[in-house]
Parts: C-alpha cells; structure tokens; sequence
C-alpha cells in the first residue's frame, strides 16, 4: 500500500442500536478533532458513513452492518488505503475481517479488550452479542450473523487477546480449553510477550481491534465500559510495534457521555497515537 492515505469508515452501531453512548462514540471522536489529528500525523484522510435501512430487526441489521463494512474494506484496500473501522461496538470485526477475506486467505488477529469477547449463548451473564463478538470471529458464537456477513472462522491459533482482565468465568473456562491465547496487562510489553506476538503473526496479513476500555482508563477515559487497571499507551505501543503493519483497524466502544473535555482530548490523543502502529 502506498503512502499514508486512511479511509474512515464511521459505523454508528451498538450491536443492531444507534441511540446508545457508545453509538454515538464515532461521532464524538470526529467532533473532537479525531481527523485534524491523523492529518497532523501526515495522513491523508476519506471518509465513508455506513448508510443502514430503519427497521431491519436485530439479526438483520447487525448482517447489513457487516455486509457494509466487508465491502468498505474490500474497495478501501483496492485503492491501497488502510481501512479503520470507527464503531460502537465489537461486532464490526466480522465485517471487517470478511473484507480482508475477500482479498485472501492468511490472517492473524491481534484483539485489545478489557473484556474477554469469548461468549456464546450458552455462557453469556447478559445475552449482549457484543460479548460474543471474537468468539464468533472464531466460528465458535452467533453462526447466523458470520455466515450472513460471509466471515469463514479464523483459527484460534492465529488469534491473540491482549490487555483482557474482566472475563467472564465460564469465558475464562473456555479460553483456557480451547486454547486461546492471551495476554494480561501486566505482561504486556515483556520481551517474552513481544516474541508471542512476533511468532504468531508470522507471514500473515494483520486485522488490529481495539476495544478502547482495552487500555488504562488514564490515557483512554472515554470508553463505553472503562475498567481499572489497563496496560499503559506506551506498553500498548510497545507490543504492536513488533507486528506488521496493520491491514485493516477497528476502534469500537468509545463513549464520551461521562467525560469532560480534558479526558476526551486525551482519549482522541490515543487512538491518533494508535493508528499506523508500527
């Protein structure tokens, strides 16, 4: 991909809602001054806004967004630019890595989240799909939005879940079962960690998901679902540069609802920070 040319792709949706804090995150990360940022940082910045038809039902909707999505990342990718998928959820990543699918096989998933994503129905304390949403990244969850969207599972193996504390414990279960790996806020950044990373990206195209509430609350206080004790930016930056350079991003769950205007700075501060890691 030549030079540094970024295409926006703004995903007002919290699972199939758009009336939600953290729907509304996209928005408030680009009124914020999330573009003059990347701008300031040399990139050359479009933007495209998934346009989704009222009244879909909860399924259909949340297929619609990822069929959207898929194709933004496809043509995004054909004009060699770097697609970054801003959305209020975790979800996108079906439709995100279903785009890169369609342009070959060979991809390693590298997902920051507080949470671990790695329920199903079965496990669930709450029902919330976005829970679900790396489990059916992994065929494991929600079979009938994957196949909607077209995402074929990803191999466990070519997964890494990084910064994770708040698990569910029958997702902990499962993890530890299925083989999962992850890795904690405090080994992040460890040379040990960095060579994980390092092994398990090999010769593989990369998909980066950030869940906000991934990082420490100190340098990312805008998050839907903020927990304590997060890794570091720095620690955060640390780890990434080890990886290739990312072929498709995603920020999801931002929330500026509860925050003043110094905390959301700081937050759009990060995720510009993000953004072309290494």
């Amino acid at each position: 991909m030549s030079g540094r040319v970024l295409q926006l792709l703004i995903v007002p949706f919290d699972v199939e809602r758009r009336d939600t804090p953290m729907a509304r995150g996209p928005a408030g990360l680009m009124a914020r001054g999330f573009q003059d940022r990347l701008q300031d940082r040399g990139w050359e910045v479009h933007l495209e806004e998934a346009e989704i038809p009222e009244g879909l039902g909860k399924l259909a909707t949340v297929v619609a967004v990822g069929r959207w999505i898929a194709q933004a990342v496809e043509t995004a990718r054909a004009r060699e630019r770097l697609p970054l998928v801003l959305s209020g959820g975790c979800l996108s990543s079906v439709g995100a890595l279903a785009g890169l699918q369609r342009l070959g096989s060979g991809l390693a998933v590298s997902w920051i989240d507080a949470h671990g994503d790695f329920n199903t129905p079965e496990t669930t304390r709450t029902g919330y799909w976005d829970g679900m949403a790396l489990a059916t990244v992994c065929g494991l969850s929600l079979p009938e939005a994957r196949e909607g969207i077209g995402l074929r599972p990803l191999e466990l193996d070519r997964v890494v879940h990084l910064a994770g504390r708040d698990f569910d414990p029958l997702e902990i279960e499962s993890a530890r079962r299925l083989g999962l790996t992850c890795i904690p806020p405090d080994r992040m950044g460890t040379a040990e960690s960095l060579q994980r990373l390092l092994r398990f990206a090999e010769d593989r195209r990369l998909y980066l998901h950030v869940d906000v509430d991934g990082l420490d609350p100190g340098d990312a206080p805008a998050a839907g679902y903020p927990v304590p004790g997060g890794p570091s930016l720095e620690n955060v930056l640390r780890s990434l540069a080890v990886l290739p350079a990312p072929a498709a991003m995603t920020f999801s769950a931002l929330g500026f609802d509860r925050v003043d205007e110094e905390e959301a700075a700081r937050t759009v501060e990060t995720c510009a920070r993000l953004v072309g890691i290494p």
